[in-house]
């Protein structure tokens, strides 16, 4: 395979995952939306004047003591977490987005189990 061979095939390769990766986007967004109203926050831009299509260009999680921050307002797609105490940003770090992607689902997992035990409180309390 020569040079000009491999450019293209390279170059095929990087556009399907940006679109693969649009596509997966939509889907954690909504997904997300549907799971934790008031906890996340999703901006889409029209891809064009005439185009009923939209294209997610910025996502944000709030969990208990953080935010993730994923920007897709460019072909590179960045992601951060914010480290807030009592409103206040204090850390902020970028991370890859394997890496946002599995922190997000570990700090979701801890947000579940305190509500789950703070609904079984509850509910122990009315039933007593």
């Amino acid at each position: 395979m020569d040079d000009t061979n491999a450019f293209d095939l390279h170059a095929a390769w990087i556009r399907r995952a940006q679109t693969d990766l649009h596509a997966f986007l939509e889907a954690l967004a909504m997904r997300l939306e549907d799971a934790l109203p008031g906890r996340v926050e999703v901006t889409r831009r029209r891809e064009g004047w005439l185009k009923a299509t939209h294209r997610i260009t910025a996502l944000s999680v709030r969990t208990d003591g953080s935010r993730y921050l994923l920007d897709a307002s460019t072909p590179d797609i960045r992601t951060s977490r914010q480290h807030e105490v009592r409103g206040v940003v204090v850390k902020n770090e970028a991370l890859p987005l394997a890496q946002w992607l599995e922190a997000l689902e570990g700090e979701l997992r801890v947000l579940s189990g305190s509500m789950e035990s703070a609904r079984g409180v509850l509910h122990d309390f009315l039933m007593s």
